[in-house]
């Protein structure tokens, strides 16, 4: 009967040893450190996505702004088809601080109808630059301002 421990009384190998919770906290850390560095990971992706969805709206903003403000007749022209487009560089987007835009174009033999207009949009991201570039088509006529204001000014 001695062997029986009397409730109340302690001994020796009652809670936990130096070693059992130095290992439990060792696992408590690596489980901590694996999460933070998953967080870490996802933050640079939904930065890098947002960034690449924000290109995609300066692309639209960047092609109207080249309709309206790069489409010219040249200076030699004879009719409205003879047409030039100004290329824009490093042009600023508002509200979107660090991000810039750049637009040529590319004449097709083949279909003299359209320009094929090449933007480029740069960034920042994590120290290094960005690019990304984007095609789109625009067709070959003077904008509907201009064509608007020219016949107003024509009327008698």
């Amino acid at each position: 009967m001695a062997d029986l421990q009397q409730p109340g009384k302690a001994t020796a190998q009652d809670g936990f040893t130096l070693v059992e919770m130095l290992a439990a906290l060792g696992i408590l850390l690596l489980g901590i450190t694996s999460l933070l560095g998953a967080l870490t990971s996802t933050v640079a992706l939904r930065r890098t996505t947002d960034a690449r969805l924000e290109a995609t709206a300066v692309c639209d903003y960047a092609l109207q702004r080249v309709q309206e403000e790069g489409v010219r007749r040249r200076a030699d022209a004879e009719t409205d088809l003879d047409l030039e487009v100004v290329p824009l560089d490093n042009q600023t987007v508002p509200g979107i601080e660090g991000m810039t835009w750049s637009a040529t174009t590319i004449l097709d033999d083949k279909r003299p109808d359209v320009w094929l207009v090449r933007l480029q949009v740069r960034w920042q991201e994590e120290g290094e630059d960005v690019v990304e570039e984007f095609v789109r088509i625009l067709p070959r006529q003077l904008p509907l301002g201009q064509r608007v204001r020219r016949f107003r000014d024509q009327r008698p």
